[in-house]
C-alpha cells in the first residue's frame, strides 16, 4: 500500500496528487491510502472540478476507488502532522508500505507529544522519531540520482557535521538502501567539501581527515570514487548508472533542479519503511488555480508503485505505463 499524508490543506499537494491518479493506470489508484480531512479533500475535488464522490472510508473518482482515512480534527496540531503522525502508524506495521507525504511547510511539522516543537523538515522530524544519524536524503529523476550527505544544515556547520564517523555511517547507509532500491547504480562519485576538493590542503583539510573513511566503504555493486570538486562532478557522470554524492544541501540539489525542475522524487533512506515526496513546496501562490503541475508527482507516484513491488519481493517495471513526464 501507498499511504499518501495531505500535506498543507493550501498547497498543491493534494492537486498534483490527484492529476497524477488521473493520468496513471486505474490500479494504481487502488495500490494507495489517503490520510487527510475529508472537508480539505472535498474543498480540492470542487476547486479542480473533478467528479468524485466522497464516502465514509474512500473517495470514488473516474479512475478507481481510493481508500481513505479521515483525520479527526485538533486546535493544537496542524493537519500536517496529524496526517503524518496517523500515516506513520500505518506503515510501522507492515515493511512493504511506502510512505508517500506531500509538501507542507516547516512550520507545520511538529512535535505530536510537544506542540511547541518544529522540525526543519520531514527528514528532521523522521531522524528525531526514529534516534538516527544516519538517515539519507536521495533525490531520485528520469536522468539524474544525487544523494546528500547532510540536509537543513547551515553551511557553517557543515565541516564540522561531517566527522569520519558521521560520513562513513550516512554513506554507507545510504548506499546499502539504494542497492535494493535502485540496482541499476553502480558507481558513487563523492564531490568534496571544498572548492577543488581542498587542492590537496590547500583550501581545506576535510577531504584529507575524511579520505580513510571514503577508501572503506564497502557495498557489493557499488564501486565509490572521490573526491572530485563539486563544480565539475556532474561532468564525471558517465551514465544513468552513476550516482552523484554532495556533502551539503545546496551543492547537490542546486544542480538536480536547474536540470530537473520538479521532475524528481525526494526518498529518505536509512527508516524501517520507505518514505519519498515531490521535490516540490507548497507553491501557495498555485493554490486553487487548477495550473499546477502535476508530472514530478506523477513520477514520485511511479516511484512508491515500483519501490513498493520491490521491498514486497515482486519484479517492477513501469517505465513503459502511463504518460512519460
Amino acid at each position: 500500500m501507498i499511504v499518501v499524508t495531505q500535506g498543507h490543506e493550501k498547497g498543491i499537494g493534494l492537486e498534483v496528487f490527484f492529476k497524477a491518479l488521473a493520468l496513471a493506470p486505474s490500479a494504481w489508484t487502488d495500490k494507495c491510502r489517503l490520510v487527510a480531512h475529508q472537508r480539505t479533500v472535498l474543498t480540492h475535488l470542487k476547486k479542480l472540478n473533478l467528479p468524485a464522490e466522497v464516502d465514509d472510508d474512500c473517495v470514488y473518482l473516474p479512475t478507481g476507488r481510493l481508500s481513505c482515512e479521515w483525520l479527526k480534527n485538533s486546535n493544537k496540531l496542524p493537519a500536517s502532522t496529524l496526517a503524518m503522525e496517523a500515516a506513520l502508524e500505518a506503515v510501522e506495521k507492515s515493511t512493504n508500505d511506502i510512505l508517500f507525504t506531500l509538501p507542507t511547510t516547516k512550520d507545520d511539522i511538529r512535535n505530536p507529544k510537544k506542540h511547541t516543537q518544529r522540525f526543519l523538515g520531514h527528514t528532521e522530524y523522521l531522524r528525531a522519531r526514529y534516534k538516527t544519524e544516519a538517515l539519507g536524503m536521495f533525490f531520485a529523476s528520469p536522468h539524474l540520482d544525487v544523494l546528500l550527505l547532510t540536509d537543513h544544515l547551515p553551511l557553517a556547520q557543515v565541516g564540522t557535521t561531517l566527522t569520519v564517523k558521521y560520513f562513513k555511517s550516512k554513506l554507507q547507509t545510504s548506499l546499502t538502501n539504494l542497492r535494493h532500491l535502485e540496482p541499476h547504480l553502480k558507481r558513487a562519485l563523492v564531490a568534496g567539501i571544498n572548492p577543488h576538493a581542498g587542492e590537496s590542503g590547500l583550501l581545506g583539510k576535510e577531504e584529507i581527515r575524511l579520505a580513510t573513511a571514503l577508501s572503506a566503504i564497502k557495498v557489493p555493486g557499488f564501486k565509490v570514487l572521490g573526491f572530485y570538486p563539486g563544480d565539475t562532478l556532474l561532468k564525471q557522470k558517465q551514465s544513468s548508472a552513476d550516482l552523484l554524492v554532495y556533502p551539503h544541501h545546496d551543492q547537490g540539489l542546486a544542480p538536480f533542479k536547474s536540470l530537473m525542475g520538479t521532475l524528481g522524487a525526494n526518498i529518505t533512506l536509512g527508516l524501517p519503511f520507505v518514505r519519498l515526496s515531490v521535490d516540490h513546496g507548497t507553491a501557495f501562490p498555485l493554490y486553487g488555480k487548477n495550473i499546477a503541475d502535476p508530472r514530478g508527482a506523477f513520477f514520485c507516484l511511479r516511484k512508491a508503485i515500483s519501490y513498493q513491488e520491490r521491498v514486497s519481493g515482486k519484479d517492477s517495471n513501469h517505465q513503459g505505463q502511463g504518460p512519460q513526464p
